[in-house]
């Protein structure tokens, strides 16, 4: 197996579905996920609880089980270790309200 099939948070081996996390004001229908999307709803959650990217947002973190697909490279490092996923006419499994520090 190759560190590529593994969720980015635990490392657990991804499955056909995954999760991708985004704003819920986020107004394009693509999901960039560096590092790839994670294997769970529970590493979902967590990621939008404590990744920067997601508590900074500004907006409830919208979470989508999507079809698994070969990863590519975003960040041009030569691995295929990020996942892009179109969500158009998607709905959400669940929407996470991340609370804002003072």
């Amino acid at each position: 197996m190759r560190i590529e099939d593994l969720c980015q948070l635990c490392g657990t081996p991804r499955t056909d579905t995954v999760y991708v996390l985004a704003p819920v004001e986020q107004v394009s229908t693509m999901v960039e996920m560096y590092g790839g999307a994670v294997c769970s709803l529970r590493c979902a959650r967590l990621t939008a609880a404590v990744c920067p990217h997601y508590t900074t947002a500004g907006s409830p973190i919208a979470i989508y089980a999507v079809p698994r697909h070969e990863r590519v490279d975003l960040v041009g490092c030569d691995l295929d270790n990020d996942d892009e996923y179109d969500i158009d006419g998607l709905d959400p499994i669940c929407v996470v309200t991340t609370a804002q520090a003072l």
